[in-house]
C-alpha cells in the first residue's frame, strides 16, 4: 500500500501545473459588481472582451513558441503544426464570432446587445486560452 501511495504522490509531484480563468469573474461577475449603469456594464464588457482577446494573443505565441521548443528538441521543424495551427485558430475566430452574433442576436434588439457580444468574446477568449494551456501541458507536456 505504501507503494502505491508514493507512486501516486510523485505522479502528482510532477504533474504540470494548470491554472485556469474563472471566467465568469473575468467575463461577468467583475462588471456587474463594479457598474451602476447598463451603459458602464456594456463597456466594462467591452474592456473585459479587450482584455480577454490581448490574452490569447499572448497564449497563442506561447503556444506557438512550445511547439518551436518541441520540434527543436525532436529535431524536426515545426512548420506542418505552426500551420495547423494557424488554420484551427482562424477557424476558431470565425466560430467564436459567429456564436457571439447568434448570442447577441437573443438580446432581441434589446438594450444588452453589444454587451452580450463583449461577454460571449471574453469568455470564449478564456475557454480557448485554456484550451492552448491544455494542449502545451497534456500533449506538448511543457509547463
Amino acid at each position: 500500500m505504501r507503494t502505491y501511495l508514493l507512486a501516486a504522490v510523485g505522479l502528482l509531484m510532477i504533474a504540470p501545473a494548470r491554472v485556469e480563468t474563472d471566467i465568469a469573474a473575468a467575463c461577468y461577475t467583475e462588471c456587474e459588481a463594479s457598474t451602476k449603469s447598463n451603459p458602464e456594464f456594456k463597456a466594462c464588457l467591452a474592456r473585459a472582451a479587450d482584455k480577454a482577446d490581448a490574452a490569447l494573443n499572448t497564449a497563442y505565441q506561447k503556444l506557438q513558441d512550445a511547439i518551436g521548443a518541441t520540434a527543436e528538441e525532436a529535431e524536426q521543424k515545426p512548420d506542418l503544426q505552426l500551420s495547423a495551427l494557424k488554420d484551427a485558430q482562424k477557424d476558431w475566430i470565425t466560430y467564436r464570432d459567429t456564436n457571439c452574433t447568434f448570442e447577441d442576436e437573443l438580446a432581441f434588439g434589446g438594450t444588452a446587445m453589444g454587451g452580450v457580444y463583449s461577454g460571449c468574446v471574453c469568455a470564449l477568449s478564456y475557454e480557448r486560452i485554456n484550451d492552448f494551456q491544455r494542449i502545451r501541458s497534456h500533449v506538448l507536456f511543457i509547463d
